[in-house]
């Protein structure tokens, strides 16, 4: 693994690389008030071997510099901003992958971008939220969001560590290390992620639907849906309806027993699928 560092617009850029650059590129964007670490750690050891693999911890995440007004994390304004990113850290074809907030990000560049990336990888994430969520009014997300964020704070690590094994069915202690990414402890234990930063994001979900890119989308599609919690699957039927509808290369696998963090609770299952599907295009 090799963390790098680069300067785009003025913001700083922190991602991780691994593998070999001759092999297949994939770009993985992680989700809100995560970090590239904290996402994929466990998932890119299984998959470093065959693939070359770039971490990106999106802006005012991990070790990331925040954008400065809240019009800059539009999706619309991101996937400008990462063409750039993407360019310095890549400069040729690659598939991109994202998980919740990040697979957001992804399938918008894509709308944009979607000649210059070979499929697009979405992890649990632009499928329901918050459209296709008939109770998520922008009121209930925005406070809770915002509760949640004011709530997110600790007296001892041991009490983040309890807070974030609730997160999944399988801890352990490679993810126990990764949460250093997305913690900073300033006399108490807190997100790295901002209120800002959150609350921004939590805006342009609402100004930007998901389903309103689906149309635009004209390469294949990887979808892997979580199974819990119960009480969305009728928004994920109703997501993967729309996409079906309107993508015509779609592949869509329920990843049985796992929950929103999927590739934390069945990483050698998620691997699997991406692996076959890549290596079978």
């Amino acid at each position: 693994m090799r963390n790098k560092v680069m300067m785009i617009e003025g913001k700083t850029v922190s991602y991780y690389v691994y593998g070999d650059e001759s092999q297949p590129a994939v770009i993985l964007l992680h989700g809100l008030a995560g970090s590239s670490l904290f996402s994929f750690f466990e998932l890119v050891q299984l998959l470093k071997e065959e693939f070359h693999l770039i971490l990106i911890d999106q802006p005012g995440h991990g070790k990331s510099t925040p954008f400065g007004q809240e019009e800059d994390y539009l999706f619309s304004s991101m996937a400008i901003w990462y063409d750039k990113v993407f360019e310095k850290v890549i400069g040729r074809p690659f598939y991109l992958a994202g998980h919740s907030w990040g697979a957001d990000v992804a399938l918008h560049y894509t709308r944009k971008f979607g000649w210059k990336i070979k499929g697009l990888i979405l992890l649990d994430g632009a499928i329901t939220y918050p459209h296709f969520q008939e109770e998520m009014t922008f009121d209930i997300s925005y406070n809770g969001w915002k509760e949640y964020v004011e709530k997110a704070e600790y007296s001892q690590w041991q009490d983040v560590i309890n807070e974030y094994q609730l997160y999944t069915t399988s801890w352990n202690q490679l993810k126990e290390e990764s949460l250093k990414t997305i913690i900073k402890n300033d006399g108490k234990y807190s997100l790295v992620a901002s209120e800002f930063t959150i609350l921004a994001i939590i805006k342009a979900f609402f100004k930007e639907p998901f389903y309103s890119a689906y149309r635009h989308i004209q390469l294949p599609v990887l979808l892997l849906l979580a199974e819990k919690p119960e009480e969305l699957e009728s928004a994920r039927q109703r997501g993967v309806a729309q996409m079906r509808k309107e993508i015509c290369d779609i592949s869509v696998t329920r990843i049985n027993g796992s929950g929103h963090m999927l590739q934390w609770d069945e990483p050698e299952k998620v691997a699997s699928i991406m692996r076959e599907w890549i290596m079978g295009m």
